[in-house]
């Protein structure tokens, strides 16, 4: 009887762990795009079939295909159209348990792999993140070994490896996946691609975030601004921190709770922009999907080159529905603290509330300065910027009148209150007023030259209409800048974040991104290159003689250096080679066909018979036993050999 040890496994044992590796990986991968109670189901069938396996208990085949059938129906009968992709990943969690259940023989071991690379092929219908690239490729690895050791299982289900064996077919077939990926990148350049797909109706929208609405209701940021998750991304040069305002919605109508967007505002081309005086700045956005239409730019955006967009005459954007994907669009924006806008709506920027507090007209009043609205607005920023006003997130005034409570008995808020504030005692002395609702500030990514905006700096500060100039913008809020531009984290955490978040960045604006459009953008660029006439050789002689001769030099030591290590063989090997060597000197050639053992029984010398065969299986017993040849080890075979006294 043979005793099974950790130097020797058989076959079955090494397809099972591979297997279970497949299912633990299906349940990872999934994990936070389905219920959580189909992962955990899959993972108790999972934890039940290796206590079945390890009692040699069998369940009926029959019963399980009956339970199969009865899982299919049901899910055939609930099916419906809004999360088409994940109930059907639900199914194949179910059927993926049973099968762990039954007595597994090869078709079953297939059927799981096959059901796994359904759940892999579902998983790319929701994300196709960094994560899915990683699961798809280790789902591969897996794949591939899992195959190749179920061939040996189907030719013999005993055979037994040993751990050596094992690691030299793993290592030997690591490379099937490994050699596939330079190829898969070239295919996914070169292979044409079409802006209509025809499966696009099974794609499940991304997972929308909260953010801001088409009305902002007093303490209802506060909620968002300790939100770590990213909104956005942008691509552009650093700027002055004091400039970073994301412009996103404007609010005009306030019922002395909230405030919303009032009669609806007329639109005008896209391809036109006002007369803005600023510093021009282009942005590529990355903007995540949350729960709104509005896009997000840079101050005062006046062009946004995504189709369906519609820009409103307060310089926002929005498009039809809300954004249900992650989208990338560019926009240029003017750097300014000034909107020029001549004739405005009075009734609109200048509406209250008909029960406005008596206190908050009385303390608007005590602030006007006569027949000077800048001094006036001056004298509103001084008092909201006193000392008796904090900033804070925590224990805000949530009563009937919020801002009454807010002005004269909780002075403690955030940036709703201070602009809502500002903007009433504007309105209450004639100076026409909205808020402006978007996100403050953001984290610059050095590697990848992009500004990091998180939910946690959504902000709403104030545009006061000043006659002469126009719309202007005023920050009452006292928090600091320093507030908007960090993220959480410090040293090495914080490093390590921006390096995942930048391949992240970098994957979905290169990857995700890439479109027919940018093929034949790509294409076009290289059929440029090569009709020029001609390449002046002179002007970068030297920069072509010093790079090809430093890829000439790097390739031929790399080369030489992979001779040598292949030409250095380990002691034991070369230990055997000097004793087969002088046995050859004394007349006894191994062929190439024979083992050690038949080699030395034609040896007619006894005594030189007996001693080599001692050295042999002293040998043997190290080299197939699976272990290492220690440094005793190879002195003691030295001696045995003859070449130690």
């Amino acid at each position: 009887m043979t005793v099974l040890s950790f130097t020797q496994l058989k076959v079955r044992t090494v397809v099972d762990v591979f297997t279970y590796l497949t299912g633990v990986l299906c349940i990872f991968a999934v994990s936070g795009h389905i219920t959580f109670l189909y992962p955990l189901l899959l993972f108790a069938a999972m934890g039940l079939s290796a206590w079945l396996d390890f009692k040699k208990i069998s369940i009926s085949r029959r019963i399980l295909t009956v339970f199969s059938i009865v899982v299919i129906l049901y899910f055939f009968v609930r099916i419906g159209t809004e999360d088409l992709i994940g109930q059907i990943m639900e199914a194949l969690f179910v059927l993926m348990g049973i099968k762990f259940l039954e007595r597994k023989e090869v078709r079953d071991f297939m059927q799981i792999y096959a059901l796994a690379l359904f759940v892999l092929a579902g998983l790319g219908l929701m994300t196709l993140g960094m994560a899915f690239v990683a699961y798809l490729l280790v789902f591969f690895i897996l794949l591939s070994l899992s195959l190749i050791f179920l061939t040996f299982y189907s030719q013999d289900q005993n055979l037994e490896l040993t751990n050596r064996t094992i690691r030299t077919m793993i290592a030997r077939c690591l490379w099937i996946p490994l050699l596939a990926i330079p190829l898969s990148t070239v295919m996914f350049v070169i292979l044409p691609r079409t802006s209509y797909p025809i499966l696009t109706f099974l794609n499940r929208a991304d997972k929308a975030r909260s953010g801001f609405t088409d009305n902002v209701r007093l303490g209802q940021i506060s909620d968002i601004q300790e939100d770590e998750r990213v909104v956005f991304r942008a691509t552009m040069d650093r700027i002055d921190e004091g400039s970073l305002y994301w412009r996103g919605i404007t609010l005009d109508h306030f019922d002395g709770i909230s405030w919303r967007k009032g009669t609806r505002k007329g639109l005008y081309s896209n391809a036109g922009a006002r007369n803005i005086t600023g510093k021009p700045v282009s942005q590529t956005i990355y903007l995540e999907p949350y729960e709104n239409s509005c896009l997000f730019a840079l101050d005062k955006p006046v062009y946004m080159d995504l189709r369906r967009v519609r820009k409103n005459d307060d310089l926002t954007f929005t498009i039809p529905g809300f954004v249900e994907r992650r989208i990338r669009y560019t926009s240029l924006s003017m750097v300014s603290a000034v909107i020029p806008e001549e004739s405005i709506d009075l009734k609109t920027y200048l509406q209250l509330p008909a029960d406005l507090s008596p206190l908050i007209v009385s303390l608007a009043k005590s602030l006007a300065v006569r027949e000077d609205k800048t001094g006036t607005l001056q004298r509103v920023l001084d008092h909201l910027g006193s000392s008796r006003y904090s900033y804070t997130l925590k224990g805000l005034p949530l009563s009937k009148n919020p801002l009454e409570s807010f002005l004269f008995d909780s002075p403690s808020g955030n940036c709703e209150y201070f602009a809502s504030a500002m903007a009433v005692l504007l309105r209450v002395n004639d100076i026409p007023s909205r808020l402006v609702g978007g996100y403050r500030g953001g984290y610059y990514n050095e590697m990848g030259k992009y500004y990091l905006v998180p939910q946690k700096n959504a902000h709403v500060w104030v545009e006061a209409h000043i006659p002469g100039k126009g719309w202007v913008r005023y920050d009452p809020t006292p928090a600091s800048a320093e507030a908007f531009s960090t993220v959480s984290g410090n040293g090495m955490f914080l490093r390590l974040r921006m390096v995942f978040d930048t391949i992240n960045y970098y994957w979905y604006g290169v990857v995700l991104t890439y479109n027919l459009e940018r093929q034949i953008s790509i294409t076009r660029t290289l059929m440029s290159e090569l009709r020029r006439p001609s390449i002046s050789f002179s002007v970068h002689q030297r920069k072509v003689l010093k790079y090809s001769g430093t890829f000439i030099i790097s390739f031929g030591l790399i080369v030489l250096a992979w001779f040598l290590v292949k030409s250095v063989k380990p002691p034991e090997v070369a230990l055997l080679n000097r004793f087969l060597k002088r046995l050859n000197a004394a007349g006894y050639e191994k062929q190439k066909s024979e083992g050690l053992e038949e080699f030395l029984s034609r040896i007619p010398d006894e005594e030189l018979r007996s001693i080599s065969l001692e050295f042999v299986r002293e040998y043997e017993k190290i080299y197939y036993g699976d272990g290492r040849f220690t440094p005793e080890d190879l002195k003691r075979l030295k001696h045995l050999a003859g070449e130690e006294k």
